[in-house]
């Protein structure tokens, strides 16, 4: 008889994975059922990161009029689903490190002092009129 999984025994790999499933998941989704399978397929072999990802990168792509048809999590996992999506999720987060690395190499706009520029921009009409009077 195999020893049963409880919530103590959670490592957090399952937790990261629970996380990102859970807010999408249907009411009858339960984390024990899921953490069961998650842990099987782990004994068998499967990276608890390509889980994570596969999980992230499915959440993420679906279409919004999809969400009411979210599998349970057990099924999800059971299809092997997250060995496509893993690598895409990786793909995905990398574009997401560069455009953010990039975008911290850009120099912020100093913020504008509007008073001072209007004060600025009357100082220079007063000149202009009294020039031409």
């Amino acid at each position: 008889m195999k020893k049963r999984i409880t919530k103590a025994d959670e490592t957090p790999e399952f937790i990261e994975f629970w996380d990102a499933w859970r807010p999408h998941a249907r009411h009858t989704d339960g984390r024990g059922l899921a953490r069961d399978v998650f842990f099987e397929h782990v004994r068998a072999g499967a990276d608890p990161r390509d889980i994570i990802d596969g999980a992230k990168c499915f959440i993420r792509t679906m279409r919004e009029k999809d969400r009411d048809f979210i599998p349970l999590s057990s099924s999800w996992l059971n299809r092997n689903s997250y060995e496509d999506l893993a690598e895409q999720e990786r793909t995905y987060q990398q574009r997401v490190a560069e455009a953010k690395a990039k975008n911290d190499n850009v120099v912020p706009m100093q913020p504008v002092d509007w008073d001072r520029r209007a004060q600025k921009a009357a100082r220079a009409r007063l000149s202009v009129r009294g020039a031409s009077a």
